[in-house]
């Protein structure tokens, strides 16, 4: 699954005062985003095999320390503790630690059963519906749609050209990825994951305040 995950962090934007986009982006994309440092150093690994499922070419062969079921949730508790810490907002901090746990369900949905319950046994879950093409692209791209409409019934972004150019990038990813051929080399595939980052930075500029509406702002206030 690749914009479901984004489809929770633009839905949480619903809530009062919630965290910032970037801050969300990063959240669901935790494992991720951890997933190919872990294989650059040897930790984990992968290969490419094609028709390993009927949407994905990738075999996840040994990944336990970025997406067991165990370290998914230490993961979670971590990164809300951090976020607490820095913000002293436990409300949000439960949101964010939500969200990097939300990334372990969403996967359990859609991989065949490679995702390891912890780093120390070997029992592995998943439901597979990468092997049911229709209904996984259905499932996927209707929660993207429904994450999109709630952040946008609940907020404008500041900067609508930049917002509107990232939801499109992503899709138009999501679709090459669904129809396009496989990647090149395992390589490939490690330092495209890296890119994700790109995103994390397109969302903070998206919601950054214009020099304008930061000068309307303070003048509000002192008239206030």
């Amino acid at each position: 699954m690749f914009i479901g995950h984004y489809a929770l962090a633009l839905g949480s934007k619903r809530i009062q005062n919630p965290p910032s986009l970037a801050v969300m982006f990063i959240a669901v994309q935790f494992l991720d985003l951890l997933w190919p440092l872990f294989v650059l150093l040897g930790f984990e690994s992968f290969q490419i095999d094609e028709g390993n499922t009927k949407l994905t070419p990738l075999e996840f062969s040994n990944y336990p320390y970025s997406h067991s079921l165990l370290m998914a949730c230490l993961w979670s508790l971590l990164f809300g503790l951090v976020y607490l810490l820095a913000t002293k907002n436990r409300r949000n901090a439960l949101v964010v630690g939500g969200l990097v746990f939300s990334h372990w369900v969403l996967d359990f949905l859609v991989h065949r059963p490679d995702l390891a319950l912890s780093p120390f046994g070997t029992a592995k879950v998943g439901l597979g519906l990468w092997n049911y093409p229709a209904f996984e692209i259905i499932l996927e791209t209707g929660l993207f749609l429904t994450g999109l409409y709630f952040y946008l019934t609940a907020r404008q972004p500041e900067r609508k050209i930049v917002f509107w150019s990232l939801i499109g990038f992503l899709l138009i990813i999501h679709v090459a990825n669904l129809a396009g051929p496989p990647p090149p080399s395992e390589a490939a595939v490690t330092w495209s994951a890296n890119l994700m980052w790109i995103f994390v930075v397109w969302a903070w500029w998206a919601e950054k305040k214009k020099p304008e509406t930061v000068d309307n702002t303070q003048k509000k206030e002192k008239e206030g």
